[in-house]
């Protein structure tokens, strides 16, 4: 199980792939895009990262798209219903500390 909140990466990554399924390259633009290219995932923080999650349960090893080239190094990724539930769980969390920040800079 992973500690809550989760670590940055980790949502930023759950939140990219509940977009869609994504190889490594495309999760790393996708939380670049997303973080306005504040949260940088070097490949050994992705790969660490893409572990802890699946082994958690979070995300999963998914087909390529029929549409896209076909390239054995290209490893596709899914978000699992567990980490759907997960994604919004945090959304939430996140959302009531904004509340609260926003309370008592008033």
């Amino acid at each position: 199980m992973l500690s809550r909140p989760l670590k940055p990466q980790y949502f930023q990554i759950l939140l990219a792939l509940s977009l869609g399924d994504l190889h490594g390259y495309a999760i790393q633009r996708a939380v670049l895009a997303q973080t306005d290219d504040h949260l940088r995932l070097w490949p050994a923080m992705l790969y660490r990262s893409l572990a802890k999650l699946d082994e958690a349960g979070l995300i999963a090893a998914a087909d390529p798209p029929l549409d896209e080239p076909d390239d054995e190094r290209r490893q596709y990724y899914s978000i699992t219903p567990a980490g759907n539930d997960r994604l919004q769980e945090e959304a939430d969390l996140l959302s009531r500390w904004v509340a609260t920040a926003r309370g008592s800079a008033s």
